[in-house]
């Protein structure tokens, strides 16, 4: 049982650091100097809903990995 708390733990450190990186993305790709790019519009509205989606899988993880406990 506890390597799979630890790989749980590290499937939720991976899901912090990717949050994180989609954060730091969000805000780069809204600065002024992309401001004509067409892509830059899709993905700054589609991170959201990313963020969103990893953090459900993130409760769930836990949540799963608690309940097994």
């Amino acid at each position: 049982m506890e390597k799979q708390n630890i790989n749980n733990e590290i499937r939720l450190i991976g899901v912090a650091i990717v949050l994180a990186l989609l954060l730091i993305v969000g805000h780069l790709i809204l600065a002024k100097s992309f401001e004509g790019i067409a892509w830059v519009e899709y993905t700054a509205a589609a991170i959201p809903f990313v963020m969103f989606g990893l953090c459900i899988f993130g409760i769930h993880s836990a949540a799963r990995s608690n309940r097994s406990d």
